[in-house]
């Protein structure tokens, strides 16, 4: 299945039908969804308060892109006939193919997952019987003026999943990411070739990894902390998350360190 290199695509279909599940096979930087808008505006998705400065941001992110051709996914229920005129509209003024991938699912189990979400992404039962019975079918959706309707039965959404993830660059962050999460690795630096040292920087101050191939440790990544063994050598401490890295910081590791010299073990707890 092909997509349009610049195109609007909307998801149609009542909440727990899967919308968000279709969305993901797509390029997280192409989605805009107004749970995620809220949760920036109030810290939480469900915060209605924070709905129309949701909304607010949702049309201009959507009108900075669609301006550009930069294809663009808007993950909603988009069951209202009313919205969807609204993004053919815009699709229309810049000059974009609009699609529409309808996300079929009976009314019982869109019930159902709601039950497992958190309280504050909970749709009320009368709210998603309201969207699944107004769910448009395709020939609605092509009479509405859709220049492509698929279903999203009949896309192979693995196939696109997979085909992004194998022509994506190697990550060579993924592993301080997954350790110490996004924020720290974002301040993260590789100091040689090999990917196998590096810095935690932020405004001058740092903290140096090291990666030594987990042996002795379960650990793969040993932090340099302060002080010295007998011998003059530094001393690192081996981290496997961002509680390990802070108290590595503060000098008051928890574990045994060992010299990078002579290759002593010292308790520094």
């Amino acid at each position: 299945m092909h997509f349009p290199e610049s195109a609007l695509i909307a998801t149609v279909g009542a909440s727990g039908s899967g919308k968000s599940t279709v969305a993901r096979a797509f390029p997280a930087g192409w989605r805009l969804e107004l749970d995620a808008l809220r949760a920036l505006a109030a810290g939480s998705p469900g915060d209605q308060s924070a709905t129309p400065a949701a909304v607010a941001a949702f049309h201009a992110l959507l009108d900075a892109r669609l301006e550009r051709h930069l294809p663009v996914l808007v993950d909603s229920t988009n069951s209202d006939a009313a919205v969807r005129a609204h993004l053919l509209q815009r699709a229309r003024t810049f000059g974009v193919p609009s699609v529409a991938i309808l996300v079929d699912c009976d009314l019982e189990t869109c019930l159902a997952r709601q039950v497992s979400r958190s309280p504050a992404k909970r749709v009320r039962g009368h709210v998603v019987a309201a969207q699944h019975a107004a769910m448009p079918s395709r020939e609605q959706l092509l009479a509405e003026g859709w220049d492509h309707v698929h279903d999203a039965a009949g896309i192979d959404l693995l196939h696109l999943a997979l085909k992004r993830a194998a022509a994506a660059e190697p990550d060579p962050l993924n592993e301080i990411r997954l350790l110490f999460g996004d924020d720290l690795a974002a301040a993260f630096a590789y100091t040689d070739p090999h990917h196998e040292r590096g810095r935690i920087t932020i405004a001058d101050r740092d903290i140096e990894l090291r990666y030594n191939g987990g042996e002795p440790y379960d650990q793969p990544w040993q932090a340099r902390i302060g002080g010295t063994c007998d011998c003059g050598g530094d001393l690192w401490v081996p981290v496997g998350s961002a509680a390990e890295l802070l108290a590595a910081y503060r000098d008051e590791p928890d574990d045994e360190a060992v010299c990078a010299s002579c290759d002593d073990t010292l308790f520094v707890g």
